[in-house]
């Protein structure tokens, strides 16, 4: 996270390949849109990223407390697999008090990319994870938690539910031999009704089940 990443992020953030890529697709779903491909937008990528963080420290209204009530419960390992990043030293968000985040301390196991080298789709990270969780379970196999559940076996792929937002970490999992539950942005709750299927608990919370629609509209300071 220091000059050299967000150069980088900024070089592909204009580049006119990926623009136009990106311009047709969207034209293909939207024919309203004009059909000259317009100039590449001017964005500040810095502010966007941290612009992202920040959107990204809320805790989804119906994900957190499926995750809380999983915890709860004893009866099964939640770990998490994410993409992460690693902070500058000075930055408000590398403070420990961000670290040690409530959403986080909702995990048994927490595979972080940046700590560990790896980042989905990568399988290798699936297996990391895949073995991480193995190694909790039977570390913990005599805990009350483990002996109801049956631990000291140790855990198979077929034993894991991954939930994730993108398509191509999905297919991942899969491969991996993990069960999968596509999360679709702004319709959490879908996800957590299958998680009850699969859990036969009770996870919902009472957020209500309105869809949330993204909000595409851009500062003109910074875009």
């Amino acid at each position: 996270m220091d000059s050299a990443f967000f150069g980088g992020f900024n070089r592909d953030l204009h580049d006119s390949a990926r623009w136009e890529a990106f311009y047709r697709a969207q034209r293909a779903k939207n024919s309203s849109l004009p059909e000259q491909i317009p100039p590449v937008p001017a964005i500040d990528g810095e502010w966007l990223f941290f612009d992202m963080m920040a959107a990204a420290r809320s805790p989804d209204p119906w994900m957190f407390p499926a995750l809380k009530r999983l915890q709860e419960s004893g009866k099964f390992i939640v770990a998490a697999l994410s993409n992460t990043v690693i902070f500058p030293p000075n930055h408000e968000y590398s403070k420990v008090e961000f670290l040690e985040d409530p959403v986080r301390s909702l995990f048994d196991v927490f595979v972080s990319s940046a700590h560990v080298g790896l980042r989905k789709p990568d399988p290798a990270i699936y297996q990391l994870a895949l073995q991480k969780v193995d190694e909790f379970a039977k570390a913990n196999a005599e805990s009350k938690r483990g002996k109801a559940g049956g631990w000291s076996s140790g855990v198979q792929p077929g034993d894991i539910v991954f939930l994730d937002d993108i398509g191509e970490n999905l297919k991942a999992a899969k491969q991996a031999g993990f069960q999968t539950i596509k999360v679709s942005l702004g319709r959490a709750f879908e996800a957590v009704d299958e998680l009850e299927n699969i859990t036969g608990l009770s996870l919902a919370g009472g957020h209500p089940r309105i869809p949330v629609k993204a909000n595409y509209k851009a500062t003109k300071a910074k875009i």
